[in-house]
């Protein structure tokens, strides 16, 4: 489960060293010699942080960021971390800017350490987006076991973007300490999520060089420190790595200018609701009354049809009218009506217009607004907008909720996309807001069905069917558009089966998203099967053969996280030569998790000559948390130790 612990400003006399920055260019030939983890391809050898609040020139509040590392490449693959990326914040007249920046490359050459400077040209600043330009820097001479130094700092009008510290990378670090520097007229919420907690942590006053009407304004010196922190591994199965990173975060909850005005972001939900549903590009929006007009909705719905059925119309028109831009929104661009008419839109274009229609047929509608699995766990105990970038429509049809998604025409009514399958979103409805479970009902279903005969010769013969249904069903759908015909895909998918000849083919329900996703073949395996002089040996499972693991790990210190429940099955129906007879099969397997979370069966039967092979794979919840991680992983081992095993023949 996520961890997060909420670090409460409290004043500390606790007597610990506790270090400043680093000298800049003091390496030692020690620094070389460092005994690290062997896997790595680099290390963070030491970093060093700040950011604190500052009075400018102008009697302005500003926050200035500082940063400093040192970085030991210790294999090729590692190269990359001699890049860094600064993204500079802008909003209207106001940015954040690179006040300065130094830098240097290390090498050990004949016993003695050589310095290249990064120069200028290594420096590029290009805008990003909208609201981002973005400093790019590239180190000369790195090579494997070179040391690079970096060192800046960011000068920001933006209180509320004091950047977050991220303990933990996908290289190890041997020490890493970020400080921070509040005026007692600043106030923020401050967490720390991930699996480790803090090695050393201090707290005591500072003097701000700040003074206001009624005196001298105090500040709090903070320092957060870990030691020996191991990388971050990422694995199969997981939502955005920053959620479980050990990250240390930042919320501004109020500042209150000197001699002005205090400013307090501290909010409620309701406080959140009331913003959203007044706001222009979303409350008012769902609640307009002329987007879908009378006529048009009786063209769409029938009144001989159930409430169920005529809101699966008006889903369905929402997904044809309104074509996905394939950019994420919680607001509308240009309003719902702009977005009907262009037949374009985000996802806050579509998905607020069937809120709207589905209000327009009297079904109870509203917008619910989440983070993505790509943008994060948003934070759930401070209330922000910001860390939200997705909204869905949730239905209430006969007492029954629905979380409903139109960006994509090849999801059934019902089933959200995976990349909204991110623990909980928040409804925002004009009587209440509440949390709403982000899952789907589901089950990602894909079964393999054959008959047909061996030949004496090692080929295999006959009619091959796949079923595919839930987020199976959507991908191979997805995957379709790429073609530009079924026979463009079809041949595609022979030469990727190599051995495997499709003599005859068809697809069902390709548009029919409600059902399941129906692939029709007659094939040919050739070398199916290894004959000899006395007898056949062959591998039943010619397609679909679990090989791989995709769990490596010792051990895993955040969720398996599938998304939805997981099934797999086989059902082969072999008809052998009549001169042969079975002499050796896999054993049987009838195996299952705690709570049958998972289960597994592998049974092989022989009746009159014709072996039948049914093989049933289920994980049978969405998700598994870390201390089920070894059950599951060897669950994964044992399948794929089954699934090698042989058939054997014998010549009568």
């Amino acid at each position: 489960m996520l961890r997060i612990i909420i670090l409460t400003i409290l004043f500390s006399t606790v007597s610990i060293s506790f270090s400043q920055d680093f000298s800049f260019g003091k390496i030692s030939l020690t620094d070389f010699e460092n005994l690290i983890d062997s896997t790595a391809e680099a290390v963070v050898l030491r970093e060093y942080g700040k950011g604190g609040i500052e009075l400018s020139h102008q009697g302005e509040l500003i926050l200035r960021y500082y940063y400093h590392t040192k970085i030991q490449i210790l294999k090729n693959e590692g190269l990359d971390k001699a890049n860094f990326s600064i993204p500079l914040y802008r909003s209207g007249n106001q940015k954040e800017i690179i006040e300065s920046i130094k830098g240097a490359t290390y090498n050990m050459m004949n016993g003695k350490i050589e310095e290249t400077d990064l120069p200028k040209s290594s420096i590029i600043t290009e805008k990003t987006s909208d609201n981002f330009n973005t400093s790019k820097i590239a180190f000369p001479n790195v090579r494997e076991g070179s040391i690079i130094e970096l060192r800046y700092s960011v000068q920001s009008p933006f209180l509320y973007n004091l950047e977050s510290w991220s303990f933990q990378s996908d290289i190890p670090k041997i020490y890493s300490e970020f400080v921070t520097e509040i005026p007692e007229i600043c106030v923020y919420n401050v967490s720390l999520k991930g699996g480790y907690g803090l090695t050393k942590r201090k707290q005591e006053s500072y003097d701000t060089k700040m003074e206001s009407s009624v005196g001298v304004i105090n500040g709090q010196k903070t320092y957060y420190i870990m030691e020996n922190v191991p990388a971050f591994v990422e694995e199969d199965y997981m939502t955005s790595a920053e959620n479980y990173k050990s990250i240390l975060t930042f919320e501004l909850a109020r500042y209150s200018i000197p001699f002005g005005p205090s400013h307090n972001f501290s909010r409620s939900w309701e406080d959140v609701q009331k913003q959203l549903l007044e706001s222009d590009n979303f409350g008012r929006e769902v609640r307009k009354k002329n987007i879908f007009k009378s006529d048009l909705l009786a063209q769409i719905t029938d009144k001989t049809l159930s409430d169920l059925e005529n809101a699966i119309k008006v889903y369905t028109y929402v997904q044809k009218q309104i074509i996905w831009d394939k950019s994420d929104g919680m607001f509308t661009k240009n309003g719902l009506k702009d977005a009907l008419e262009k037949r374009s839109g985000n996802a806050a274009d579509i998905n607020l217009s069937l809120v709207n229609a589905l209000q327009a047929i009297n079904i109870q509608a509203s917008p619910v607004i989440l983070s993505t699995r790509s943008n994060g766990m948003p934070s759930f105990t401070h209330p922000t907008i910001s860390n939200y970038n997705y909204v869905i429509a949730h239905a209430i049809i006969d007492s029954i909720e629905y979380l409903l998604d139109a960006t994509d025409a090849n999801l059934p009514f019902g089933l959200i996309p995976l990349r909204c399958i991110n623990f909980q979103g928040r409804l925002i409805s004009k009587d209440y807001s509440d949390w709403i479970q982000l899952k789907s009902n589901y089950t990602s279903s894909i079964s393999h069905i054959f008959n047909g005969e061996l030949s004496e010769d090692g080929q295999l013969k006959g009619a091959f069917q796949i079923h595919r249904y839930g987020y199976a069903a959507l991908n191979k759908r997805n995957e379709l558009k790429e073609f530009n015909s079924l026979e463009e895909y079809f041949e595609k998918l022979e030469e990727k089966t190599g051995n495997i000849r499709f003599l005859k083919n068809a697809m069902e329900n390709i548009d029919k998203s409600d059902l399941y996703l129906i692939e029709n073949f007659e094939i040919e395996v050739d070398n199916f099967a290894t004959p000899s002089n006395t007898g056949i040996q062959f591998n039943p499972l010619f397609i679909g053969k679990t090989i791989k693991n995709p769990f490596n790990l010792d051990s895993r210190s955040y969720p398996v996280d599938l998304g939805s429940k997981l099934e797999e099955s086989f059902q082969f129906v072999i008809k052998l030569p009549e001169s042969y007879r079975l002499v050796e099969k896999p054993k049987n397997v009838n195996m299952s998790l705690p709570n049958r979370d998972a289960r597994y069966i592998y049974k092989i039967n022989n009746h009159d000559n014709t072996l039948e092979i049914q093989i049933l794979s289920q994980l049978n919840k969405p998700m598994f948390l870390p201390d089920e991680y070894l059950s599951l992983k060897e669950f994964f081992s044992r399948i794929i130790q089954s699934q090698k095993l042989d058939i054997n023949l014998q010549k009568i």
